[in-house]
């Protein structure tokens, strides 16, 4: 284990994994060993129902999306909420909210990230039987849950599977949860026939940050890379980011952060927005 990897460890013990990289300053020396990804469900392991193996689901009547920056110690956070839902916005997705981490600022109107507005974001969007739900989410994380700094306390997996719940039931749901140890959110009460869980680490892993130049934390770079490029459903978004993510780690000699994926047989093939 490098220097740069013990730091990024017991810093992201503390929730402070993106921190770490910004202190290392993103210099480790790069290695050539093969880092080994693995997903909940392997990516063609887990026969779908024939309607779905024919080919990609159409993409939904009615999306609509949450997407929140958790922590304010750095603007990657918010970066990746602000340019992801423009990017779902040129993809016709129109019932979009964004929260970010620092709240209302001057000239500023977009809500603070805490549990209360996530939910009130959610309903304010509307329901309708055709409807597709998506919550992004990308903060400092550790195997309590992810980090909202606006209300100093952390959103568990117990916190967002009643969010979800409530806001979106049965109907076909994407979360994408970016931060250490995140691969904790893919538990019995989150997974399901109707949902895909994307998330940036397994559990007990480091989520590499951000240097100072970065605009995103890697595994956001790599997720909405992925989305830029053309990745034509959920599954292919995630095969694309475990490459990126894999080869940005081999570059920076980190440990494997091991993204993670649940992919429910309704949802096997959803088609991304814009996508058909």
């Amino acid at each position: 284990m490098n220097l740069f990897s013990y730091f990024a460890r017991v810093a992201c013990a503390a929730g402070l994994c993106a921190m770490a990289a910004l202190a290392a300053g993103g210099s480790a020396s790069a290695q050539t060993s093969n880092l080994a990804m693995r997903t909940t469900e392997p990516l063609d392991s887990r026969p779908a129902a024939p309607a779905v193996t024919r080919g990609i689901l159409p993409a939904a009547a009615s999306w609509k999306a949450l997407l929140v920056g958790g922590n304010h110690l750095i603007d990657n956070y918010n970066n990746a909420a602000t340019d992801l839902a423009a990017r779902l916005r040129e993809h016709g997705v129109h019932r979009v909210a964004v929260l970010h981490s620092l709240g209302p600022q001057a000239g500023d109107a977009v809500p603070a990230a805490r549990r209360k507005d996530m939910r009130r974001a959610m309903t304010a969007l509307g329901t309708t039987a055709a409807d597709t739900c998506l919550f992004f989410i990308s903060s400092h994380a550790n195997q309590r849950g992810i980090y909202l700094s606006a209300e100093r306390g952390y959103l568990s997996p117990r916190d967002l599977s009643s969010m979800i719940d409530a806001e979106c039931g049965d109907r076909p749901t994407v979360l994408i949860l970016s931060g250490c140890d995140t691969g904790t959110f893919i538990t019995s009460s989150l997974k399901g026939d109707n949902r895909i869980i994307l998330t940036a680490s397994a559990r007990g892993r480091v989520s590499y940050g951000a240097t100072t130049s970065d605009r995103y934390v890697n595994f956001d770079r790599c997720m909405i890379k992925a989305v830029d490029e053309g990745a034509g459903t959920w599954r292919d978004v995630f095969a694309r980011t475990q490459t990126c993510v894999s080869e940005r780690e081999r570059m920076l000699g980190v440990e494997p952060s091991e993204p993670q994926a649940w992919f429910g047989s309704g949802v096997s093939q959803l088609a991304v927005p814009g996508r058909s």
